[in-house]
């Protein structure tokens, strides 16, 4: 069946073309535009995302001078807390550094005694039984001197007696626990 409009006014011509061209573009819009919109959302959101992971990107290339700057710190600060609670035994550093503070002063070391470890939550006891020969004073300045020490030492069972025969270089014995402290990185050596 087909329309003549060649009789027709002219304004019915653009009516039918109107109409055929409101009905083509709705059945474009239904069957082909949705799909290809809808194509299109979906890369405008993955865009979008991308965008604010380059965005995150920056910014923490940003702030890497800092970062770098405060893992450098850290690690500073790490290496004088070592020193502190060390995470080893460090047998004859220990020794090394008792022999020295006895040798300082008027002593006789006669027994250097490492103990067991003791765990505890996060770091280990490790006592250490030392016996002496010497003076008050000269004790007293061995324990200053200990304190000074750059990692925990701590002085536990104390026990001084006089010497009976020690002469005027050594008037008592002193016996006690040096307990030192080592922090457990992993798993318990």
């Amino acid at each position: 069946m087909a329309i003549d409009l060649n009789d027709k006014p002219w304004y019915v011509a653009v009516i039918v073309g109107a109409v055929l061209g409101i009905a083509l573009f709705v059945v474009l819009q239904m069957y082909v535009f949705k799909e290809m919109q809808a194509e299109i959302d979906k890369r405008t959101v993955t865009i979008d995302e991308l965008q604010r992971e380059i965005e995150k990107g920056l910014a923490a290339k940003a702030d890497l001078p800092k970062l770098e700057e405060d893992i450098k710190n850290l690690e500073l600060d790490l290496d004088r807390l070592r020193k502190i609670l060390p995470t080893s035994r460090e047998t004859p550093a220990l020794i090394k550094r008792l022999k020295q503070l006895t040798e300082r002063g008027r002593f006789r070391l006669t027994s250097f005694t490492p103990g067991d470890y003791i765990d505890q939550d996060f770091y280990q006891e490790w006592p250490i039984r030392v016996e002496v020969d010497g003076t008050y004073h000269e004790l007293g300045l061995l324990f200053d001197r200990l304190s000074r020490f750059q990692r925990i030492i701590n002085v536990d069972d104390l026990d001084i007696a006089p010497i009976a025969q020690g002469g005027e270089q050594y008037s008592i014995h002193a016996n006690f626990v040096q307990k030192t402290f080592i922090y457990k990185e992993g798993p318990a050596q």
